[in-house]
């Protein structure tokens, strides 16, 4: 008797999962965030390095040597000359739509930009950036912070989300 209840009960336990956590498209406002989609042609041509600028939203900070770099979320990464700790120097802007993450191995950075990881070489004495390798679609779409997602067509990668008013 005891498992005839049990098994009676799994198929209204399973009825109630249906459906659970899904986001309405045709409900206005059913997302509390807004995907930012740039297309891939623009998000691959995006990466530059520019002067320096005001830190924005700042995110994870890295060291090596006298090289400082600290993220702007979703924006990029601003590079300091470190060599004197008490009074990093601004030096550049790295502007990467939708990057969050960077490694360093002497003068070669390693970035995620949204789904995509590029390797970029920076010239300390001179000031320069070149763009290196970029392997696609390594790390999956950018989730919003609710857990909801958009669809995409196939070229359109999104870079941020943005709080709906």
């Amino acid at each position: 008797m005891k498992y005839k209840c049990t098994l009676l009960a799994l198929p209204l336990f399973f009825a109630g999962c249906i459906g659970w956590n899904n986001v309405d498209d045709s409900v206005p406002n059913s997302r509390n965030y807004e995907p930012q989609i740039m297309e891939r042609e623009i998000f691959e041509s995006s990466v530059q390095l520019m002067p320096a600028q005001n830190v924005q939203k700042s995110g994870k900070i890295y060291i090596q040597g006298n090289l400082l770099v600290v993220n702007d979320v979703n924006r990029g990464f601003h590079i300091y000359n470190y060599a004197n700790p008490s009074q990093p120097q601004p030096l550049a802007f790295l502007n990467i739509p939708g990057a969050t993450d960077v490694a360093i191995r002497e003068s070669t950075i390693y970035i995620n930009q949204a789904v995509d990881l590029v390797t970029v070489q920076y010239d300390a004495d001179n000031n320069t950036l070149s763009l290196k390798d970029r392997n696609r679609n390594v790390f999956p779409q950018k989730m919003a912070p609710d857990a909801s997602y958009a669809a995409l067509e196939e070229n359109e990668i999104i870079i941020n989300w943005t709080p709906i008013d």
